[in-house]
């Protein structure tokens, strides 16, 4: 009898633990991906504003938590945040229609006001960094 009572209790401590480990791989998980793919659709604005010979815009609207990939044709893709994210204000990056940007920038997305994301948009091509600080 005091097998089973020792079993349930390793069990159940197990599980108790177990239960926040997963739940902050899940939230990493959903926050890099969200990343990769802001990365990906900004790829995409850039050839899709070299092929229509128009300016692209990268727009994040903090209040909306959203981000939006827009030319003057209309909008491409709306990517919504995930639950753990934030991001104060508004920000928008701009690509020519050859797909340049002018000015470089970042955008820095904080995880629940502890750690952040920065996404950095680096001159001429624009090519796009993400890390986690």
């Amino acid at each position: 009898m005091i097998e089973v009572v020792a079993v349930m209790f390793i069990l159940t401590a197990l599980a108790l633990v177990a239960v926040p480990v997963g739940r902050g791989a899940l939230t990493h998980r959903q926050e890099r991906e969200f990343m990769e793919r802001i990365v990906e659709e900004w790829e995409m604005l850039k050839m899709k504003a070299r092929s229509d010979h128009v300016d692209g815009n990268l727009h994040v609207e903090g209040s909306e938590r959203r981000v939006k990939f827009t030319t003057i044709n209309g909008t491409i893709k709306i990517l919504q945040f995930p639950p753990s994210l934030e991001f104060d204000g508004d920000a928008t990056l701009v690509c020519n229609h050859r797909g340049k940007i002018k000015q470089g920038g970042s955008l820095n997305f904080k995880h629940k006001g502890k750690l952040s994301w920065l996404v950095s948009f680096q001159l001429g091509w624009g090519r796009t960094v993400f890390t986690k600080k």
